[in-house]
Order: C-alpha cells, then sequence, then structure tokens
C-alpha cells in the first residue's frame, strides 16, 4: 500500500500528523474491497466511513490531504472558509493586481500560482535584477521567456477590462476564456471545482445587490467571512461515495457504518477571565487573586462545558451503525482523564474488551488496541455485491488530468422550429384553393365570410344537444339580429349544418366523446406542431379529427385537396399518434360551404407528414 507521505517526512512528522498518516492508511485498507460489511452483505467503501470531529483543526486538513494522496474518495470538511482555499486565494490575489499593478507581493503571488505559471526560479530571474516594479519589469522583458509572455498578456487582457466589466464577468473570462480553471485543476485537482464555483456565486450575489465594482466585492468577501457548507448527502447511506468528515454538532440526525472518532484527547479551553453569572460578569484575572466565590463559579460553568461535552459524546458514539472506532494523538503531554478518550477506555474495560497488537497498517504502530465485537445475528439488509468506490468522473468541458483541458463543448441541439399547421408556410407546397369572393355575388357587405363564422360556431354547439332539439336550435340562433341573413339563407345554412351532423360516418365525431376547439402540441421531426382542432373524438380503437373549411370550394376529390391542407391533417396525425399509440387516427374535412365531407385516407396524407421530402 502506498503511504502517505515520504519516509523522510514522517519522521519528523509531529502526533497529529502521524496520526492522519496512519488513519488515512487504515481508511484505504479498509475500503479497498477487500474488507466485508457483514450488515449489508457487502464490502465497506469509502461512502460508508464518517469522521468526527470535536472542532476544524488543524488534523481535520492534515487527514484530508492524507486520504487525498492515497486516492481515497473523501468529500473534505463541512464548511470551509472560501478565502482560505488556494484556488480562491490565487483569484483574490489575481484581483489585488488587477486593482493596483504596481503591488509586487500580490504580483508575484500571481506569477508563481497556477495563473502566472512561473516557477520560483523564473521569478528570481525577473525580479531580483529590476529596478521599478514587478510589473514594468514582466512588461519590458515579456518577450525573454515563453511563460513570461503569457502571464504579461492575461493580465494586460484583463487590466484592459477591469473599470468597465462586473467581477462576475472579469472571474468567468479568466477561468473561462483565458484558460484558468484548466491551470488551477492542474494543480491543485478537481477539489477546486467548488470552491471556484463558490466564488462564482459569491460575485453573482455581490452583484445584484451592491454596485459591481471589483474593490467593493473584495472588501465585501474578505469582511464577510463567506463560509460554504456542504450538505451531508446521506452520508450514511452506503454506496461508493466518499469519506465524510465533519463535526460531532454537524452530524446530529446522521448515521454511517463506519465512524472514526480521532479528535478525543483533549478538553475544551478554560477560556477568558469572565465569567457570567444571573447576567452578570465576573472578573478574575489571574488564579491567585480569585476568591472562593469566583472559584466556585468557574467550576459551576466548568462542570455546565463537561456536561455538555458528555452529550456531545453521545452523539458521536451512537452514530455509527456498525464499527466504531475512537483514537487520538497525544505527544508528550498527558491525557486529561475527563476527555473522551478515557471516558471510552473505562466503558471498554467494563465490558471486558480484548487487548490485541495493533497490525492493520503495513508498517505496525508499537501499540496495542482494545476491541470489542458482537457477532452479526440479523440476515443483511442489503445483499448485492457493491465494487469498491472509484473517483467520480467529472464530464468533459470539465478537462481531465494531466493537463485538465477542456473538451470542446458538445454542440447545443437546433430549437424546435414553431409550426402552424392551420397557417402553413412555404411556397412549395402548391395554390391554396381559391376564397369565395364576395364580390362574386355581388355580396359588399362580406355575408359570405360571416356565414363560414356561424357555421363554425353551430357545428361547435349544437352537437351537446339532443337531435331532436338540434333543429330548432339552429334556426333560432339563425334568426337572431346581427347574423345578416333572410330567412331563406338561415333555413339553408340550417339544413346544411345539420346535414353534416347527421352524416353516419361523423356520428362518433359529434357524439358525447366528441370535443370542440381542441388545442393539440407535439414535436415531428424536431418541429414543435401547435394549433386548435375544431373537432375531435377519442374512442378506444381510433380517434377522429375534423377541420371545418369556411368560403372555401370544395374540390371534387380528396385527391385534389391543395397539399397545403393534407400538410395540416398529416402534421395532427403525427401529434395525435404520438399521443395515442396503437390507434389509428382518421383525418376528416368539413367543407362547410357546400356541408360536405372529405374524408381523407392514410395513403393521401403519408407524402406530407413534417419533414417529408
Amino acid at each position: 500500500m502506498q503511504q502517505p507521505y515520504p519516509a523522510r517526512l514522517q519522521q519528523g512528522g509531529s502526533a497529529l500528523q502521524t496520526l492522519a498518516s496512519g488513519l488515512a492508511a487504515w481508511i484505504a485498507g479498509q475500503t479497498d474491497g477487500s474488507v466485508l460489511l457483514e450488515s449489508r452483505g457487502r464490502a465497506l467503501v469509502p461512502g460508508d466511513v464518517l469522521v468526527l470531529v470535536r472542532r476544524r483543526n488543524a488534523f481535520a486538513s492534515a487527514l484530508v490531504r492524507a486520504l487525498k494522496v492515497l486516492r481515497v474518495p473523501v468529500a473534505g470538511l463541512d464548511r470551509l472558509v472560501l478565502t482560505e482555499q488556494p484556488a480562491v486565494a490565487d483569484l483574490l490575489a489575481l484581483c489585488d493586481t488587477l486593482l493596483l499593478p504596481e503591488d509586487d507581493l500580490s504580483l508575484a503571488c500571481v506569477l508563481t500560482s497556477p495563473l502566472g505559471g512561473l516557477d520560483d526560479d523564473s521569478l528570481m530571474a525577473l525580479a531580483a535584477t529590476r529596478r521599478g516594479t514587478l510589473w514594468s519589469a514582466l512588461r519590458a522583458r515579456a518577450r525573454e521567456h515563453p511563460e513570461w509572455q503569457a502571464a504579461h498578456d492575461m493580465i494586460a487582457t484583463l487590466l484592459a477590462r477591469v473599470d468597465f466589466a462586473t467581477p462576475h464577468a472579469l472571474l468567468a473570462e479568466v477561468l473561462g476564456r483565458l484558460g484558468g480553471r484548466a491551470r488551477l485543476f492542474a494543480r491543485l485537482g478537481p477539489e477546486a471545482a467548488e470552491p471556484i464555483d463558490e466564488l462564482l456565486n459569491a460575485a453573482l450575489n455581490f452583484g445584484r445587490a451592491h454596485p459591481p465594482s471589483l474593490q467593493g466585492f473584495l472588501h465585501w468577501l474578505r469582511q464577510s467571512g463567506a463560509e460554504v457548507k456542504r450538505e451531508a448527502e446521506g452520508a450514511a447511506q452506503g454506496g461508493p461515495g466518499a469519506v465524510r468528515l465533519m463535526t460531532v454538532h454537524g452530524a446530529k440526525g446522521l448515521q454511517a457504518s463506519l465512524v472514526i472518532l480521532p479528535d478525543t484527547t483533549a478538553l475544551p479551553p478554560d477560556d477568558g477571565t469572565v465569567t457570567w453569572e444571573q447576567g452578570l460578569p465576573v472578573f478574575s484575572p489571574r488564579r491567585e487573586l480569585r476568591c472562593q466565590a469566583a472559584d466556585t463559579l468557574r467550576q459551576r460553568r466548568r462542570a455546565r462545558e463537561m456536561e455538555e461535552q458528555n452529550r456531545l459524546l453521545y452523539v458521536a458514539l451512537t452514530r455509527a451503525e456498525d464499527r466504531l472506532v475512537v483514537c487520538g494523538w497525544a505527544g508528550h503531554r498527558t491525557l486529561p482523564e475527563a476527555c473522551w478518550y478515557n471516558l471510552v477506555e473505562q466503558g471498554f474495560s467494563r465490558l471486558e474488551a480484548e487487548t490485541l497488537p495493533f497490525t492493520d497498517l503495513p508498517s505496525p504502530w508499537p501499540g496495542e488496541i482494545r476491541r470489542f465485537a458482537a457477532p452479526q445475528t440479523l440476515p443483511p439488509e442489503r445483499a448485492e455485491r457493491r465494487s469498491a468506490a472509484t473517483a467520480e468522473v467529472l464530464p468533459g468541458w470539465a478537462g481531465q488530468g494531466a493537463d485538465w483541458r477542456p473538451r470542446p463543448v458538445p454542440a447545443e441541439p437546433a430549437l424546435p422550429t414553431r409550426l402552424a399547421p392551420s397557417r402553413p408556410e412555404g411556397s412549395d407546397l402548391g395554390p391554396v384553393p381559391a376564397a369565395d369572393s364576395p364580390l362574386a355575388s355581388r355580396d359588399p357587405s362580406g355575408q359570405r365570410f360571416r356565414r363560414g363564422q356561424l357555421a363554425h360556431a353551430l357545428l361547435q354547439h349544437l352537437p351537446v344537444l339532443a337531435e331532436p332539439d338540434r333543429p330548432i336550435a339552429a334556426r333560432r340562433f339563425l334568426a337572431r339580429p346581427g347574423t345578416g341573413l333572410d330567412e331563406a339563407a338561415a333555413e339553408a345554412l340550417a339544413r346544411e349544418v345539420l346535414a353534416v351532423l347527421a352524416h353516419p360516418a361523423l356520428a362518433p365525431l359529434f357524439g358525447p366523446g366528441g370535443r370542440a376547439e381542441v388545442p393539440l402540441t407535439g414535436v415531428i421531426d424536431g418541429r414543435v406542431v401547435g394549433g386548435l382542432v375544431d373537432r375531435l373524438a377519442v374512442l378506444p380503437d381510433r380517434v377522429i379529427v375534423a377541420d371545418y373549411k369556411t368560403n372555401r370550394s370544395a374540390p371534387a376529390a380528396s385527391d385534389a385537396v391543395a397539399p397545403t391542407y393534407l400538410r395540416q391533417m398529416a402534421a395532427y396525425r403525427a401529434v395525435l399518434r404520438g399521443i395515442f399509440p396503437g390507434r389509428a387516427v382518421e383525418c376528416v374535412l368539413v367543407w362547410t360551404a357546400e356541408g360536405r365531407v372529405m374524408p381523407l385516407p392514410d395513403s393521401l396524407l403519408d407524402g406530407h407528414v413534417p419533414g417529408a421530402a
């Protein structure tokens, strides 16, 4: 197994670093697929591990680093201070440089960061012999080395925009077009993605509430102490996942198969010289100046603190579903009697736990472990086998190691083209049947158009009435003032509409299952087809759709129908076939001027569906 750090670095390491290194190696060995999790009937994986610390200290960061060195998936701390992340610090140093290029320290930080790309020797060659500012030296000597030229071009490009662009636009440009994200990932790894994205979100939020100046954004971000909270994401639910690391207080309500408590050998500090009692401060700067009353108050406060610590210990111990590991580091100091480690050890002594040599690491520690185990008596909850965890694969646009150059973003699909079947476009569809001109019959008032509207209205509303009531209702409707029809014309129109309603082929269409003015929308061959169907009937074995043609001369037969109308009905048929698969769709044209019903066979419509040649 690979060691987290070279031996030459481990020998002089502190007790904290030694525990972090050894614990990371132990977790790697436990989650490599060789250890069975009896309660689940599968191997233990990183997603089953939950590490609980009392506070976010140096040990938490050291453990995360050690796990990453061993390529164990780890989610990191449950909270992170945004400005303390290396990727964010590099970007903020670049922003400081853009505000004041003469700031040599900020510029040097940028040049040696992944954004600048210079190493220490290259920076010394540029800066050691300069006579002015570092920026003036970079401008004057940029052409001497490719990396100097690249760094100069990046900063100069951003300087030209810093007074006009928003903070978010500047950060997006350096991370995107100028390749900053790829360079940060190449050096810092994929864990830099989350802080970078949170910084962009912060820039967006700042721009919504404040004037979008870069200087204002930097001041706002640094003064706010922006903190990012990672969601638990079911840390105890198992699966490949990643090792979770959080505080005991933040783990309330969570559980995990394997819980590790490494921060157990210290007590909370005895803070301050002021003790509050009933809302009043009691000041005692030094031990020799305290009176008995002050000592009593401090002891009461300390007792309350220890009770709270014991409650937190109970929370930590009860997070484990299957396995619990308690450890700690001490160095040369003596462990406090009331620390968690000693309390747990006392409990193990009462359980009569067995004592074994610690041999679970490639280089065993010269120590012993106390272990108490109970056999698995119930059948596994889930008997499926799961493979060991693998690192999550980032999308192509985020880039991949070792250079983290993003692949081109795939082309977006073409937006669907809207098609209104009742208003077809394109001169190649053939001529539209000529409209009946009101001038042809000396009809300057346009009553023929009004006649078509009245026919539409009758065909829409009469079907809701019983068949014997339809003639009376039709004639009463046409006899109202404002229709513009004389008695003979009204009688002729009523007979034509009633003949359509009584047509045997249309009985299901105008029956109880028929609906008028039905909106219809679908996507056919990349086109959005949307329209309003005059009449629709959905039957158990078929669907009938009808469209009324007013003020148009009816052709002699269906094969003489204009391609424009055939295309309209073919589009309706295609959408209805997608909505009602397995049912036949029958299309009908109703020529209201003559009261004629014209079914359209499928063979006639097949050549006019959307997308057909």
